[in-house]
């Protein structure tokens, strides 16, 4: 079942390089440059797209799309139902493989970091 909770979880808690990279030759072409992850934006296919580590939102600025992690596997002909069962299985070992607890108890991963 696809809740808000899920799709919350899956825009803003799983990284977008760990999508990226977990596509692989599916994705698009991918490189970290002056401390920014960038990759070739799937709408105008400029190597001009920013992941930024604050909100896991990338941004063109060639064309100035924005994107999350759904709106990527759609742009690159994923179905809305495809999308966030892909999604849901990488989010599933990333936090198998990434999260640790804090003190605090929010979940918190290496590529952005949470403020309670």
């Amino acid at each position: 079942m696809i809740t808000r909770e899920l799709l919350r979880h899956l825009r803003n808690d799983l990284p977008m390089p760990v999508t990226i990279a977990a596509l692989g030759t599916d994705g698009p072409p991918a490189k970290r440059s002056e401390g920014r992850y960038r990759f070739l934006c799937p709408h105008c296919q400029e190597m001009l797209a920013t992941v930024n580590p604050r909100n896991n939102l990338a941004h063109c600025f060639g064309c100035n799309k924005n994107l999350n992690n759904i709106d990527l596997l759609m742009t690159l002909g994923y179905d809305f139902k495809s999308a966030v069962s892909i999604l849901t299985r990488m989010y599933d070992q990333h936090r198998a493989r990434y999260l640790v607890l804090n003190p605090s108890g929010v979940l918190l991963n290496s590529y952005h970091r949470r403020t309670a």
